[in-house]
């Protein structure tokens, strides 16, 4: 038995980086996985490794700032695959990456409907079900910036914020339920989200430098060891409920390495 046989899993911004890691991490451990994007043929990609590895996984093309295109990816989820017993909330946007003052109002309030609407509507899709059933896992990807404020980065610092007290609020909603919400801050990763931070110019992100430095000292780490973590605390093993998480947990790491040492041994 794989650790996440009988599992369903749906992993929103899942065609590209740390979601595709997931997706195919989470797949390869035995979950039946919906991936979410609004880039088909990114997600047709992926779907189609992961069948060649052996594991079974469904595209399915939807924004997530979209109540109605996201009601349909939770009822379809569950038609055609079953229902989901983890949600992975993983798509975001970066931009606008500029002083406030000069962000176009359209592209802040679409920033903030993706990262923080997106949270919300996904996990109150899946949540009646959810709790119907009386298991679940939502695992919502954050940020440091959301403790860390950085001048040009408003939308993104507001809206990881925003994601954090959102999962503990409504961890005490669904306290002892069998279903679960934590908060997951991934690191510094090399992915198509940082080389645009590095393109930034330093007058509209002062920090972008900092950032230019990570990849030149090769600090920036494979998005596969992040997905780990992620799948972990998407399984049963994890009860991790209002808690957000770092990579830098010591405990967290330890719990991560114990869980895919018993799938090896299984296997």
């Amino acid at each position: 038995m794989r650790p996440l046989d009988g599992q369903t899993a749906i992993v929103t911004g899942g065609g590209k980086g740390l979601g595709r890691a997931v997706a195919e991490i989470m797949a390869s451990a035995g979950a039946s996985v919906v991936i979410a994007s609004r880039n088909a043929p990114e997600l047709d990609e992926v779907v189609l490794g992961i069948k060649r590895s052996g594991g079974k996984a469904l595209a399915y093309a939807a924004d997530v700032a979209d109540e109605r295109q996201v009601q349909e990816l939770v009822l379809n989820t569950e038609r055609w695959v079953g229902p989901a017993s983890i949600l992975v909330n993983n798509a975001s946007v970066l931009d606008p990456l500029a002083p406030l003052a000069r962000t176009d109002a359209t592209t802040w309030l679409r920033h903030l409907a993706i990262n923080v609407g997106g949270v919300y509507l996904s996990s109150r899709a899946v949540l009646p079900g959810m709790l119907e059933r009386g298991y679940g896992r939502i695992v919502n990807v954050s940020s440091s910036a959301a403790r860390r404020a950085s001048a040009g980065w408003t939308a993104y610092c507001a809206s990881k914020a925003a994601v954090d007290q959102l999962t503990r609020a409504l961890a005490l909603e669904i306290e002892d339920s069998g279903v679960t919400a934590c908060a997951f801050y991934p690191g510094y990763m090399d992915t198509a989200m940082q080389e645009r931070i590095r393109r930034a110019n330093a007058a509209e992100f002062p920090r972008v430098e900092e950032f230019r430095e990570l990849e030149r000292q090769g600090k920036l780490k494979d998005p596969r060891e992040a997905a780990r973590t992620i799948a972990y605390l998407g399984s049963p093993k994890a009860q991790r409920n209002g808690q957000v998480v770092e990579m830098a947990d010591e405990e967290l790491r330890r719990e991560v390495e114990s869980f895919f040492a018993a799938e090896v041994a299984a296997g």
